[in-house]
């Protein structure tokens, strides 16, 4: 028979540590808690009171900037719901319900730009792009991605999706010096914007990604696919159907004449 396995050795014994000391530093970890959720409120309190004048003057923003190129604001209901529509499917599927925000995107694009050292990703919804384009400077830094992520619930709370749908139509550049969506639709198609019909849309809709790389004119092609993109990005969202997005796709845009 074998030799019994020699015992185990005991662990050293540890005193616990006695209540009172364990009631003393939960109460130091509460009060450190405190203190840093009250420093964070202060400065998250701070932040939008700088803010505040320029969010409660988004509108005058907007039409300022418009009359320093020569354009008129267009109401939402001068415009035909087709550019809308198509920018909703396009840019910010879920701009009904969300906050101003996605955290999802917004999320998924920090840890893109972190994990390459740069600026890469943008996942902005609509109303972000309108308080990066309006309130802040064009650098791309994670300083800015996370300031219009804060200022674009404030913006939601303050004005209704359709004014912030106007407002960003009339704030955006078309390409070709068209600012706004009433010049862009003069200047492409010497129409008004209620008159845009769904293949003038759902181009007006894609320049939006790069103006200047999609100028129908110059890149017709480019714009072509984009516009594709745009259409089936509707048709997915149940807005029009396959034979409607491929009719539009086989539209002629009715371009003016650049001169």
């Amino acid at each position: 028979m074998g030799t019994p396995d020699a015992a185990a050795p005991r662990p050293p014994f540890r005193r616990p540590w006695p209540a009172a000391r364990r009631r003393r530093w939960r109460r130091w970890m509460q009060a450190g808690f405190a203190a840093g959720l009250a420093v964070s409120l202060w400065s998250l309190a701070g932040f939008y009171r700088a803010a505040w004048p320029g969010l409660t003057t988004l509108p005058h923003q907007v039409r300022a900037g418009l009359a320093r190129h020569g354009a008129r604001f267009v109401p939402l209901s001068r415009i035909s719901p087709w550019l809308p529509e198509a920018l909703i499917t396009t840019e910010d599927r879920t701009f009904y319900a969300n906050w101003g925000v996605s955290v999802e995107g917004t999320l998924r694009s920090l840890v893109v730009d972190l994990r390459h050292q740069a600026y890469r990703q943008g996942g902005s919804t609509i109303t972000q792009q309108l308080v990066r384009d309006t309130l802040l400077t064009p650098t791309k830094t994670f300083r800015r991605k996370l300031t219009e992520a804060l200022l674009a619930p404030a913006v939601t709370l303050l004005y209704s999706k359709r004014t912030i749908l106007a407002l960003y139509l009339n704030r955006v550049y078309y390409g070709d010096g068209a600012y706004g969506v009433g010049m862009a639709a003069r200047r492409y198609f010497g129409e008004p914007p209620a008159r845009l019909t769904l293949p003038q849309a759902s181009l007006l809709a894609g320049l939006l990604q790069a103006p200047s790389y999609l100028d129908p004119y110059l890149h017709p092609a480019a714009a072509r696919a984009r516009q594709r993109v745009v259409l089936t990005s509707m048709v997915q969202a149940g807005m029009i159907t396959p034979a409607e997005a491929a009719a539009a796709a086989a539209a002629p845009w009715g371009l003016r004449p650049r001169g």
